[in-house]
């Protein structure tokens, strides 16, 4: 059986900056020192980090254009994405398979945040199961 591991929690991408790249780095900068935290509790779980699992990443967004264009750009890089409207908003859940350790999240995280900060969204987390030694 395998176990989920804690989803990163939500992280708001406004910071005070109007520097769209400015942004962008803080909200990387804080989901990679989150997923450094994330490591280290899946390493005392046992997981095999390195090994490839279902990597889901949320993201929310205003309006169903700009979280179809984010889509479509994170489908063209090999993710499979589903849209459902959450209240007033839409969630976009991009997945694909990935390792977890620092190489791998800090790689997907760069490529994921930078398509939904393109497209007005806000980053809100990854998760992804443990996967136990053999």
């Amino acid at each position: 059986m395998s176990e989920q591991a804690p989803v990163t929690t939500s992280v708001p991408t406004t910071t005070g900056t109007a520097d769209p790249a400015a942004r962008q780095r803080s909200v990387l900068d804080t989901q990679r020192e989150r997923a450094a935290q994330q490591l280290e509790v899946r390493l005392r779980y046992g997981d095999q980090v390195w090994e490839l699992r279902e990597v889901d990443h949320f993201a929310v967004f205003s309006r169903r254009s700009r979280a179809r264009r984010a889509g479509r750009a994170l489908v063209a890089s090999g993710f499979e994405i589903a849209i459902s409207r959450l209240r007033l908003r839409l969630v976009l859940v991009a997945s694909h398979h990935a390792a977890v350790d620092e190489e791998a999240t800090t790689a997907f995280l760069r490529q994921v945040i930078e398509v939904v900060e393109r497209e007005g969204g806000r980053y809100d987390g990854w998760r992804a199961e443990i996967v136990p030694a053999h």
